[in-house]
């Protein structure tokens, strides 16, 4: 007889109290390891226990809180025999999306603006190994396989969100990774050298000649104070961009308090750079929005900002182990047009990219040439022609470029009705923080924080894909927002609600 004319059968009363008492006894099994591997710790156990949880976590979940589950886990990974955990973390993902697709529960990957130029970075890369010294081998293999993970990543990132809630959904998953990444920062301000999980995250090895004289330059999970720095700013804008979008009042205070932990952690940096790109922004997105500032509220907010700023560098300066920001910024002195303490590190960092100025050195910096001894570039495109030569700055410039023109602003408000088009605002900026920033740091430095910047910008080619998508689509198709935003009548083009009352009464 036929599967289909069989009698249905009734499901088992306990079938279902065994399903909850199964993952009730996992949970607590899993727990009590876990607790006891925090007294006392064993890598081993440490590294099975957190794959098992993510890959179960990702699997049980939809692909989209999954990719969350990624968000907040990648600030945080743990050198293994066999790699950095992020690597690990990014296969699971892209196995398990792999699978969805098979099983049609999630789209196919999809082509993204940036196809061409990454995909001849990635070529660059593999050219570069030319140059290798056998003996810096496997440094330089280590660094590339991190390369290729954050740019699986960006596909992941870019190609897995279908509706403007599932991307909606991954800026919250990382402003709550944000908010960890401040509070392992606060656990290194209040104990400096200590360690936060044995065997994971410790601070014991961060003391340099360099930072003591400016009192405790924290780093957090990157490990690195100017990389920390950047992070912050770039988020901090991601963070008003939350507080401004929401009309829950809990959510505002959420959001506002984390902007100001966010702040306190920039100044904890101790860090001209990052504060310096973070005011080039908040400039250019006054430029964006122009037409919707007036001179009241310019000059209210810009009081407000000047008063909090002040207080929040005498808050830091006096009351923990910190050095005072707006004292180094006054002291700031350059040689020529060059910062005085990149006066040295540009010059020979230039020079010695004319010994393999086509293919460059490969994936690593090595403060060895011959007999010559190096410091750390200190900049992004130093960085990377020492890499891969004149033509990977120039791949990367093409990238870069391309990036920056799809996050081109379509309105200049930050509350319009279309959360994505008010979202390529912030975008926008973003971008010109990290380019400002970049010129005298390089984010390659570090293979923790190299995932943010590669999130950041998959972020930006996510919401330009869902908007090309929407624009493209016929103004009947299900689930199109109207370009006025979801109440916009016929004919009707709404721009929102201003950012200023006098704005809206004009209106």
């Amino acid at each position: 007889m036929s599967a289909s004319l069989r009698p249905a059968r009734t499901p088992h009363p306990l079938a279902g109290l065994l399903d909850r008492l199964g993952v009730l006894i996992l949970i607590i099994g899993v727990g009590v390891t876990m607790g006891l591997q925090y007294i006392t710790p064993n890598k081993r156990v440490l590294s099975v226990l957190t794959a098992l949880l993510m890959f179960g976590l990702t699997w049980r979940l939809n692909i989209v809180s999954g990719l969350g589950v990624m968000a907040i886990a990648l600030p945080f990974p743990r050198t293994t025999s066999y790699g950095n955990t992020n690597v690990y973390i990014v296969t699971f993902m892209l196995v398990i999306w792999l699978l969805r697709v098979t099983m049609r529960q999630s789209a196919p990957p999809r082509r993204s603006p940036i196809d061409v130029p990454l995909v001849m970075m990635f070529i660059s890369y593999v050219v570069s190994f030319y140059n290798v010294d056998v003996a810096d081998l496997a440094i330089a293999l280590g660094n590339f396989q991190m390369m290729a993970a954050t740019w699986l990543m960006f596909y992941l990132v870019a190609s897995v969100p279908e509706t403007r809630k599932d991307f909606e959904r991954l800026l919250i998953f990382q402003a709550f990774s944000v908010l960890l990444v401040c509070l392992v920062g606060i656990f290194e301000m209040t104990h400096p050298g200590q360690t936060l999980i044995p065997g994971w995250i410790e601070f014991g090895n961060l003391t340099s000649p360099g930072a003591s004289a400016f009192g405790i330059r924290i780093g957090s999970s990157f490990y690195d104070y100017e990389l920390l720095c950047e992070y912050c700013a770039i988020h901090a804008l991601l963070i008003l961009f939350l507080f401004l979008r929401t009309d829950s009042i809990l959510l505002r205070t959420a959001y506002g308090g984390l902007l100001l932990l966010v702040m306190f952690i920039m100044f904890a940096t101790v860090t001209r750079g990052g504060i310096i790109a973070l005011g080039v922004g908040v400039l250019y997105m006054l430029w964006l929005i122009r037409g919707r500032l007036t001179m009241v509220g310019v000059t209210v907010t810009s009081g407000l900002v000047a008063a909090g700023l002040i207080g929040m560098n005498w808050f830091v300066s006096t009351f923990t182990r910190t050095g005072n920001m707006f004292e180094r910024l006054a002291g700031s002195t350059v040689v020529g047009l060059v910062p005085e303490n990149r006066s040295v590190v540009w010059p020979a960092a230039w020079s010695r990219i004319f010994e393999h100025p086509l293919l460059g050195h490969g994936p690593y910096y090595s403060p060895l040439s011959g007999a010559q001894i190096y410091h750390w570039p200190h900049s992004l495109p130093l960085y990377l022609a020492n890499n891969v030569g004149f033509i990977g700055i120039a791949i990367l410039a093409w990238l870069l470029w391309i990036l920056f023109r799809i996050t081109r602003p379509t309105t200049n408000d930050l509350r319009h009705a279309d959360f994505l088009q008010s979202y390529m605002i912030i975008a926008r900026v973003q971008m010109v923080v990290f380019l400002v920033d970049e010129i005298k740091v390089e984010y390659l430095r570090n293979i923790n924080y190299a995932f943010q910047v590669w999130m950041m910008f998959a972020l930006m080619v996510a919401a330009h894909r869902l908007l090309a998508r929407e624009a493209t689509a016929p103004a009947d198709a299900p689930g199109r927002a109207p370009r006025g935003g979801p109440s916009a009548a016929p004919g009707h083009r709404s721009v929102g609600p201003s950012i200023h009352p006098a704005l809206d009464r004009r209106r």
